[in-house]
């Protein structure tokens, strides 16, 4: 479930981490257009100064030295100027864009949510299919012999998953490989518990159709019942 949690929220993460990106974009730009008004201002301020100024001037010395300040300033505010129309340009392609990506966010995240009611209702299913077998495991065992059931439990100890194997021809499918001739027959008659001799799983053989070979196929136990033949 955790696993399959992380697959279905990583498109939601995605997204978030493209509007995240986006709206730090835009927070960017606001903030070089704002620092850019304001010199452009302070600039506009010293403009101001500098041509009443030149109204004061008295020789023509002076009167070039500001007039340099006054083209400096006004290079300045020109640039200035130029970069903030760059940047509305660039915020009017940017907010649609973020808009696009809070869209897509707001989809994935439904979609996610969709998938993870789904989710959760198939865990409940798992757990009430689980809770019914072990259920039907604590009717069962007191009604297995003793020494059988502690025969199984010692190789459900080692292999909680597979504790019981396959037979095909000699061979464990549990640990491939072979048993003796004589192990293999008595597994065949169905008469008592045998183990492999190589993993101690209990074997038990599965009977081909007529004409066909048996495929080996390793089972948990618990999963799907005991096959034709066991």
């Amino acid at each position: 479930m955790d696993k399959r949690r992380r697959e279905i929220e990583a498109p939601v993460l995605d997204a978030r981490a493209a509007l995240d990106a986006l709206n730090a974009t835009i927070e960017d730009r606001q903030a070089q257009r704002r620092a850019g008004d304001r010199d452009v201002a302070s600039a506009q301020q010293r403009l101001t100064k500098f041509k009443q100024q030149l109204m004061a001037v008295t020789n023509a010395r002076e009167y070039e030295a500001v007039q340099h300040e006054i083209a400096t300033v006004e290079g300045e505010m020109k640039v200035r100027e130029d970069q903030t129309i760059s940047l509305l340009f660039e915020l009017d392609e940017l907010t649609p864009q973020a808009e696009a990506a809070g869209r897509t966010l707001a989809d994935r995240q439904d979609a996610a949510g969709v998938a993870l009611a789904g989710e959760a209702d198939e865990t409940q299913r798992h757990r009430l299919e689980l809770a019914a077998v072990e259920g039907s495991i604590a009717v069962l065992r007191p009604t297995i012999e003793a020494g059988a059931l502690a025969i199984y439990d010692r190789a459900a100890k080692r292999y909680p998953l597979h504790a019981v194997a396959d037979l095909i021809g000699e061979l464990c499918v549990g640990c491939n490989v072979k048993n003796r001739h004589m192990i293999t027959s008595e597994v065949r008659r169905g008469e008592k518990l045998i183990q492999c001799e190589n993993c101690t799983r209990l074997l038990y053989a599965i009977k081909a159709a007529p004409g066909q070979a048996a495929t080996p196929v390793r089972r948990s136990v618990g999963e799907g019942g005991a096959p034709p033949g066991t």
